[in-house]
């Protein structure tokens, strides 16, 4: 349980780091460089001593759908970022664990799978959530300071998170799945290198500020993965990925507000109260 809770904790630091790093006004493509080439470095050490795969077509797949997914993976993590200045990290983060809806419904399309009735609900109970956090507020309410979000960013970062997800496991249908660790480390990889061409276009540095974030940033990102995997071991799937989701969702929301001072709308708070279950239930 112990590696269930610091998966979560980990998983939350990264919304944190990256409401921080936003007031700190870091650059974007230097910190998130860093940020995946701090990933790559675990991958580098798990793989020292062993032989390199064959350059065969299944090794070239792999290489592709990684490419693939490292643009995923980058656009996700500036949506990411544009969604905690926008709409804070409360959201950001809760809307995150929903692109778990994204692999569930192109499994549907994909591989002919059909969701359990409890999914189904979980589905129709993010609905009613969009449904309710979209309601206007009263005036009154709307002057206590609370920002209405915005919902194109919030379903971008959903859909982008679930497309990255939902790729893993077209990779796992079609690829050679002896190749996983390849692939992720190629997917930071690639995501490094297309973070350091932004950074030089867009004539942004990597400087001591971006070099401490993107590691904050990064070791986290990590670390919430493995710890995760390693909770598998002793706790039931069916209880580790719903804790894992929620548990990251109320530390974020409780340093949110105890920390950065967040305030939310009466319905978006609603919209959270509703999504928490929801998240549960995709889950199972």
């Amino acid at each position: 349980m112990l590696f269930l809770v610091a998966g979560f904790v980990c998983s939350a630091l990264v919304s944190l780091v990256l409401k921080v790093a936003d007031r700190k006004d870091c650059d974007r493509y230097g910190m998130l460089t860093i940020n995946y080439a701090s990933c790559i470095i675990p991958f580098l050490l798990t793989q020292a001593g062993k032989p390199l795969p064959e350059p065969d077509a299944d090794f070239a797949l792999c290489l592709g759908f990684a490419a693939v997914n490292s643009l995923f993976y980058l656009a996700g993590m500036v949506v990411n970022q544009l969604n905690v200045r926008r709409n804070g990290a409360i959201l950001q983060s809760t809307f995150a664990r929903l692109g778990v809806m994204v692999p569930t419904c192109l499994s549907i399309f994909l591989f002919g799978e059909r969701p359990s009735l409890v999914q189904l609900a979980g589905i129709i109970l993010v609905l009613f959530a969009f449904i309710i956090m979209n309601l206007p507020e009263d005036r009154a309410k709307e002057k206590s300071g609370a920002t209405k979000p915005s919902f194109s960013l919030l379903v971008s970062a959903l859909l982008l998170g679930g497309l990255a997800d939902s790729l893993l496991k077209v990779f796992q249908q079609y690829g050679n799945r002896t190749l996983q660790d390849w692939f992720m480390g190629a997917t930071f990889l690639s995501a490094s290198i297309l973070c350091l061409v932004m950074t030089s276009v867009r004539k942004e540095r990597i400087g001591r500020k971006e070099i401490t974030f993107g590691l904050c940033l990064g070791i986290p990102n990590y670390l919430s993965s493995l710890f995760l995997l390693k909770s598998l071991s002793t706790v039931s799937a069916y209880i580790a990925y719903p804790t894992y989701s929620v548990g990251a969702i109320l530390v974020v929301t409780a340093a949110s507000c105890l920390i950065f001072k967040e305030k939310l709308t009466g319905w978006s708070m609603a919209g959270v109260a509703m999504i928490i279950p929801a998240v549960i239930l995709l889950n199972s």
